[in-house]
């Protein structure tokens, strides 16, 4: 048209040329002749286009059928419903064509020659046809039940000892370990007591300097109240004991104590052994390792269940002690009644705490208002005193008396407790102390010295040899001696002049973050009292806060000096356990005389399902595990309790049947805490009943959050705790750097608290070469507990063989790391077998090093945990690459000797592992939200800049897409760089209008949904990921939440983003389920 138009335009007589009839015809032609070639290419793009979503949607119809037959052979409930669908012609056809495709296959994998390959090429063709695919099922983890003994009780082992000395040796064992010969010495001085119903085992004013074992019958033990009323604290049952560990201490330490409200009657005719205290009296002459031990043991239990339990629990705080400690019965009291302030007899602290009424004391009981003239007396007696109520003290200093042991005070503030920087210590100068009295001086020091010999039983030929111990110092009001946790300041004091408050803190176990709140006031230490020996004795972390009262003038003896006088002075250890119980109230005795101490053998059952819930128990080592039996007898594990934890007190404040059986994993000690006690102290002080509640609401409520659908968890379900007190480390193989891995977590554990590395070599260098013998066995169990005591965890080193040590490692274990090599082949050696078959109730758990400079991820887990179906965890680490040097054990640790000197990476692979098995591991949990997910990068880069360790990662939605890209990859930039790569492709609309479908359960098909998920993962299983991971999705088949911590990653990160209508659900493969967002039940999963 343009053509013509120019031509008129350009020749007048253009009318000659071209009519205008012939110029209509033109036009019509050409423009007809457009519109045609236009309809052709709309119609040809239509027919594409139509074309490709028929062969998308008929990929996907036999995707689905195909899948069907899967569920539908697999699982006849899951396709139950499935019964109804028509089986469509076509798909006859092409099931009857792949049948026949199959057999040519198999013919044509047998013939030669040109006829073998036209087959070939036939089936290439056939398969294009009919869309045949190789099914891609990913592997999965295989779910081995676990074996009977990891959830059934032992039951035979106890006939091959005879019922007297089985009672005997469980009861003697409160004190300790002792070897063959020491028990016999013991059982020598045994009595037996025959009891008929009524009679009195002992009564108010008896002495109280036995131990009792129940050898039949029925012991009742009551308090006694002064308006003749009773209440009941327990009864003792065949085999149990009735004993104070407290009197133990005062017999042996020659200040013997009486029952003062405690009654024990028979209920029935009983037959009663009675050992005398006294009988250990000539056993720890002739071994006073023995002895030092003994105390240690009662002490660290004492702690852990009067001082720690009690006020954890209960509530219990300041109730626990008195506000004076009572008088010595072998100090003198020559300058009491020469005090000019003796008249004060009463103090208005005074407070008598005790589960009875208030009774006048015998005359063999002490009475306070003379212990209280005691302290006035001790204060007047000192040179300058003045009265405490002044709130100042002389300035004036003391020097050291003669000899080379002197010491000034000025020495003491070169040689001051711990860390004088932040102590603040204001002690005298030099200056003051050239120009002080040298009598003044030499009698404040004379006091201490006399103070120490009096307190630690010692006698005066012993001045000059504790003399070079002593320090002396003057601490400013306010100021803290030693704070709670502190374990580095230990040391025992005593008051010159002045006043020390005792405080502690106000810790609530129900609530999860600890609020900011004042310590709580315990008592004062007045002049002349001795206070931090608790600590000195257990060697753990100071359970008090000591402040200055007023300007107080101290003597002190270290932690150090301590033990040195008392490897010279082995006695002085009973002295300084009466100096604590002295100051311990009425109500922990009777406390005390209702404790039972129970042992536990591997396997042993603590108690059973539908028996009486009559007492809780406190765990003070080893470790143990509830299992609950269904009514099909199917057994569940359905929690863990270690050092520390209470066993039981649920269904005792519940007054309900035991709803589980609780095991002991391992050899381990518990204390039995009667319920007869729990009722006297609820009675006594109704602010416990409070914390009770409290503690019963937070576990009712902790275990509505843990149910699984509708099956309901029992009140006393403990979910597993991963915080260990004892690990042993195997290697798979000799290829395997155990001593260098060892060290490496050893580095890392003493960043959290006390540790212990222990190996076969080290034990003989410290017990001697034939520690490992069998007539050496107490002593060997006796030491380890010692060590474990001690220290928050101890690494137990195995050898590569199955020596006695392994297998003393693998008694003495809660927990057994399996140490291999992640880029060796799977394989499960016989000695490995043998470690499952002696740690068959032990739970183990898989570490797998890798080179920290090889960029390879790790691969094969699952061939590592299938061929291992004992194995309930796995880790992945990456090590430094001074593990692999090939080095002789010398120079190992010579190396390590310079890497334990530097701090820890807290960012490394072994460090998250140690926080793993303390129960201090940092998780992130990554919420929904759609286009806002991207935010989640930027959370992790600040956490990073923070310098926040991430331990363990969870998500739902698209908090799953970008957990699990951490968790492969551990790099904000290429985290940042896929996740700009995965939003780039989702942002492409033509290939979201490909992916439409017919809307019958959702607008998109997915597949192209599910090719951006798995080009960025690929096929691999969360198990391959550096760090823990896990994602939420509902299952729409059995309406409820699923956690996912192994299988497909890519799968279930497509099950946890598939949005109902916009995505169809992805069928699990393990189970046939369908699975769509995690966000319906969950949307930010953190509990």
């Amino acid at each position: 048209m343009d053509l013509v138009n120019l031509i008129r335009s350009s020749y007048d007589d253009c009318g000659v040329m071209f009519s205008e009839s012939w110029y209509k015809v033109l036009k019509m032609e050409i423009k007809i002749t457009v519109y045609i070639y236009i309809c052709i290419a709309l119609l040809t793009l239509i027919v594409i286009g139509w074309y490709i979503f028929y062969k998308r949607w008929q990929r996907n119809k036999e995707r689905q059928l195909m899948l069907q037959a899967q569920i539908r052979g697999s699982s006849t409930g899951a396709a139950g419903d499935m019964t109804g669908l028509r089986f469509r012609k076509r798909d006859k056809m092409l099931f009857y064509g792949r049948r026949m495709l199959r057999k040519v296959k198999n013919v044509s994998g047998q013939v030669y020659g040109g006829q073998g390959r036209k087959r070939k090429a036939v089936m290439r063709f056939a398969k294009r046809i009919l869309q045949l695919r190789r099914e891609n099922i990913p592997t999965l983890l295989n779910t081995v039940e676990p074996p009977a003994e990891y959830l059934q009780e032992t039951t035979e082992g106890g006939e091959r000892v005879p019922p007297d000395a089985l009672y005997m040796l469980q009861s003697i064992r409160i004190f300790g370990h002792f070897e063959k010969p020491i028990f016999l010495k013991l059982c020598k001085h045994t009595e037996v007591l025959t009891l008929e119903p009524g009679d009195f085992l002992f009564k108010i004013t008896d002495s109280d300097d036995s131990v009792f074992i129940v050898q039949s019958g029925l012991v009742h033990v009551f308090i006694s109240n002064a308006d003749g009323s009773t209440l009941s604290l327990k009864t003792v049952k065949k085999g149990e004991s009735v004993t104070s560990l407290l009197s133990f201490i005062d017999v042996l330490s020659g200040n013997p104590s009486f029952y003062k409200t405690v009654t024990a009657k028979a209920m029935e005719k009983s037959v009663v052994i009675r050992l005398p205290m006294q009988a250990f009296e000539e056993v720890f002459n002739e071994n006073p390792d023995i002895m030092i031990r003994v105390i240690q043991v009662i002490m660290v239990r004492l702690q852990r269940v009067l001082f720690t339990a009690l006020r954890t629990y209960l509530g219990l705080n300041s109730e626990l002690v008195q506000s004076h400690m009572r008088i010595k019965k072998s100090a003198g009291a020559s300058i009491l009644k020469t005090s000019p302030l003796h008249r004060r007899s009463t103090h208005p602290d005074s407070v008598q705490h005790s589960l009875s009424d208030f009774m006048p004391p015998p005359d063999m009981l002490v009475d306070l208002a003379h212990d209280t003239e005691r302290h006035m007396g001790i204060q007047a007696a000192l040179p300058n005193s003045q009265p405490a109520g002044n709130g100042s003290a002389s300035g004036a200093g003391a020097t050291g008396g003669g000899g080379g042991g002197q010491h000034t005070l000025a020495n003491s503030r070169a040689n001051s407790i711990g860390n004088l920087v932040t102590r603040r210590y204001s002690l005298i100068h030099a200056e003051a102390l050239a120009n002080a009295a040298t009598a003044e001086l030499a009698s404040l020091r004379g006091y201490a010295l006399d103070s120490f010999l009096r307190e630690l039983g010692l006698p005066e030929e012993d001045r000059a040899f504790i003399d070079s111990y002593v320090e002396l110092s003057e601490v400013e009001p306010n100021v803290a001696l030693i704070s709670e946790g502190n374990v580095d300041d230990i040391c025992i004091w005593i008051v010159l002049t002045g006043a020390l408050n005792v405080y502690q803190s106000n810790v609530d176990v129900t609530r999860t973050v600890q609020k900011e709140c004042a310590d709580v006031f315990i008592y004062t230490v007045h002049p002349g009292e001795i206070v931090g020996g608790l600590a000195v004795l257990t060697g753990e972390a100071s359970t008090y806060t000591i402040k200055a009262k007023h300007v107080t003038r101290l003597a002190f003896i270290r932690r150090p000096g301590v033990y040195a006088i008392m490897r010279e002075r082995p006695r002085i250890v009973l002295d300084l356990g009466n100096c604590e119980v002295r100051r311990l109230s009425p109500l922990v005795r009777q406390c005390d005389y209702a404790l039972d101490w129970v042992f536990l053998e591997s396997g042993r059952a603590v108690y059973r399902q539908e028996e009486n819930s009559d007492s809780t128990y406190i765990v003070l080592s080893g470790r143990m595990r509830s299992v609950i039996t269904q009514a099909s007898g199917k057994k569940e594990i359905i929690g863990e309790y270690g050092k520390g934890d209470l066993v039981g007190l649920v269904e005792m404040i519940t007054e309900t049947c035991r709803t589980t059986t609780v095991m002991a994993v391992r050899d381990s000690e518990l204390a039995k805490l009667p319920e007869g006690l729990f009722n006297a102290i609820k009675l006594r002080y109704p602010i416990v009943v409070t914390k009770l509640i409290s503690l019963l609401s937070h576990r009712i409520l902790g275990t509505m959050q843990t149910r699984h659908g509708s099956t309901a968890a029992p009140l006393e379900a403990n979910p597993v705790t991963h915080k260990y007190s004892t690990v042993a480390l195997v290697p798979v193989s000799d290829d395997v750097p155990l001593t260098a891995f060892t060290y490496e977590l050893y580095h890392s554990l003493c960043a959290i608290g006390p540790t212990l590395r222990l190996t076969s070599e080290v034990v003989r260098k410290q017990l001697g070469m034939h520690i490992f013998e069998p007539s050496n066995e107490y002593r060997m169990t006796s030491w380890l507990a010692q060590q474990e005591d001690r220290n928050t965890i101890t690494l137990y080193q195995c050898d590569s063989s199955l020596s006695a040590w392994t297998q003393r490692c693998m008694r003495q274990a809660d927990v057994v790391l399996i140490v291999g090599l992640g880029d060796h082949a799977p394989t499960v050696g016989k000695f490995e077998r043998e470690i499952d078959r002696l740690a068959m109730r032990t739970q183990k758990e898989l570490v797998l090093l890798y080179h920290e400079s090889s960029s390879s991820k790790p691969k094969n887990t699952l061939q590592w945990l299938n061929v291992r179906p004992w194995v309930t965890k796995h880790h992945h680490l990456q090590c430094p690459r001074r593990m692999f040097t090939r080095k002789s054990q010398y120079r190992i640790n010579d190396l390590y000797s310079r890497v334990l000197m530097s701090e820890p990476n807290m960012h490394s692979d072994c460090s998250r592992l140690a926080r793993w098995l303390t129960g201090n591991s940092i998780g992130l949990v990554l919420g929904g939200g759609g286009a806002r997910g991207a935010a989640h990068i930027g959370m992790l880069k600040a956490i990073q800049e923070a310098g926040i360790p991430i331990d363990m990662v969870g998500g739902v939605s698209i908090g799953a897409l970008m957990g699990a890209l951490w968790c492969s990859d551990r790099s904000v930039t290429t985290v940042t760089q896929k996740a700009r790569e995965w939003s780039k492709k989702m942002t492409k609309w033509f290939l979201q209008l490909l992916d439409l479908t017919y809307p019958i359960t959702s607008m998109f098909s997915g597949r192209e949904f599910n090719k951006t998920i798995r080009d960025t993962f690929g096929d691999v299983a969360i198990e391959d990921l550096w760090i823990p991971y896990f994602t939420l999705t509902t299952d729409i088949t059995a309406s409820c939440h699923r956690i996912h911590t192994n299988g497909s990653l890519w799968r279930y990160i497509r099950s946890s983003m598939s949005l109902s209508g916009y995505m169809p659900p992805l069928c699990d493969p393990k189970d046939g389920h369908l699975l769509l967002d995690g966000g319906y039940v969950n949307n930010l999963p953190g509990k």
